[in-house]
């Protein structure tokens, strides 16, 4: 099938790109405009009767930005992304579709995964503890078999307890899940001080850092800040429904928040050798866009003007470093003894399973 040559409007935009060093095709930006990441042309009137297509101004720095992000086999939602988190104004239609369809695939895959996990549970035990707790043992038990950089470091972190320093695999796990569903639950069980104790020597808090141990306390910290925050129940609709309404000003403003989070962690993980974490694959685009979303809801049940860097990181942190230590205290001076939801936790994975 014959294509039409390029208009005026897209060669310019084809000699900007190649300029910058990523070419792109009078097909390709064929394709985009279909898909909604550039602006479709004004025609506009020119000399006596005569027309010509003019695009919007900034479209010249949309094209360079996915040029620059462009690879076989990538989808537009990643392409719009990558663009937007590179500083690129996306459409707004096109943005808000990527960020859904990211941030609901994610949760739905992440959802069926729970289920699967409370499904597992026999019903006898499942009467034992409520629905919150039965939601956090999920959750925590996925993060266990995902086995992340955190959770390696964890495990390593309470091996140096005296009583697990040689103890089978199998115990350590069972201590490192029961510290991951505390760290999972609505509220810290501050009361049980064997299971805070334990909290304590899985953080490390007084490591010198290092990426492994800032992966740790990463993953604490935004657990905490939820912990945190006011209790408040949502639902996709509803999250859907104000990603929908939201203002693009507003959508740039939490990336720029975004961005600054990300980049803070980066600069510890990497202590202070590199400021600006690197944003040119799907993965890291995807991860952004999730937080984005969760952000632009989280936002509300967190104090006015909290900003997402220092209430994912710095407050929740220090909140929690704050909380072990009086929980250890309180162990010193006889507090009270270890609560029912480690002893729960220890009877239900100490059980066989039922025939």
């Amino acid at each position: 099938m014959s294509r039409s040559a390029p208009s005026r409007a897209d060669l310019k935009l084809m000699s900007l790109a190649a300029s910058s060093g990523h070419p792109v095709s009078a097909y390709q930006l064929e394709r985009w405009r279909r898909h909604g990441l550039i602006p479709r042309p004004d025609i506009q009137r020119v000399g006596g009767a005569g027309t010509e297509a003019v695009y919007p101004p900034g479209t010249g720095d949309l094209v360079c930005a996915l040029a620059r992000h462009t690879s076989p086999g990538r989808s537009y939602d990643d392409l719009a992304l990558l663009a937007f988190f590179s500083g690129a104004d996306i459409p707004e239609s096109a943005l808000k579709v990527a960020l859904a369809r990211t941030y609901f695939d994610r949760r739905f895959t992440h959802e069926d995964r729970m289920a699967r996990e409370a499904a597992a549970v026999p019903p006898q035990w499942a009467a034992e503890m409520d629905a919150e707790y039965e939601n956090a043992e999920a959750r925590a038990k996925i993060t266990l078999s995902e086995n992340g950089r955190a959770v390696r470091q964890m495990r390593i972190n309470l091996r140096r307890l005296p009583d697990l320093a040689d103890a089978p695999r199998a115990e350590v796990n069972a201590r490192l899940l029961a510290v991951l569903i505390g760290l999972e639950r609505l509220a810290l069980p501050e009361d049980d001080h064997a299971l805070m104790a334990d909290l304590a020597a899985a953080l490390d808090l007084d490591c010198d850092g290092g990426e492994d141990c800032l992966a740790v306390w990463d993953y604490a910290a935004v657990c905490h800040a939820s912990q945190m925050a006011r209790y408040q129940e949502t639902s996709p609709e509803e999250r859907l429904d104000k990603l929908v309404r939201i203002s693009f000003e507003e959508l740039t403003a939490l990336r720029d928040e975004v961005l600054n989070h990300i980049d803070q962690m980066w600069t510890r993980a990497t202590r202070c050798r590199q400021t600006r974490a690197p944003m040119n694959e799907p993965r890291q685009a995807q991860g952004a866009a999730g937080l984005l979303v969760e952000w632009m809801s989280a936002r509300e049940v967190h104090p006015p003007g909290s900003v997402l860097a220092d209430r994912y990181f710095i407050e929740s942190l220090a909140d929690l470093s704050l909380r072990c230590w009086v929980s250890a205290a309180s162990a010193q001076t006889g507090g009270s003894a270890p609560g029912e939801g480690r002893a729960a936790f220890i009877a239900r994975t100490s059980r066989p399973p039922t025939v």
